[in-house]
């Protein structure tokens, strides 16, 4: 009695996300911190000067964050690669 071996291969869809990430970056980014920019615009017209302090104070470091997580995104291998170094 012979044994058959029987393979399966799955292809995965490969999906390139590159245009849809700089399409974001070029159009959708731009538009969100427009209308933070008329909102704090806005509101600096109604004398509320501290919540605009506030309010840009947290778009910074909500922007820190954001570089900080691609940072680590973009050199995750070489991190990686350092830290667990033998």
């Amino acid at each position: 009695m012979s044994k058959q071996v029987s393979q399966i291969i799955v292809m995965a869809p490969d999906f390139n996300s590159d245009g849809i990430v700089e399409w974001g970056v070029k159009n959708i980014i731009p538009i969100v911190l427009l209308v933070v920019g008329i909102g704090i615009i806005a509101s600096a017209r109604k004398g509320q000067m501290s919540q605009n302090a506030m309010t840009i104070t947290n778009i910074m470091l909500g922007c820190i964050v954001i570089a900080g997580a691609a940072l680590f995104y973009g050199f995750a291998d070489n991190i990686a690669s350092f830290v667990f170094a033998e």
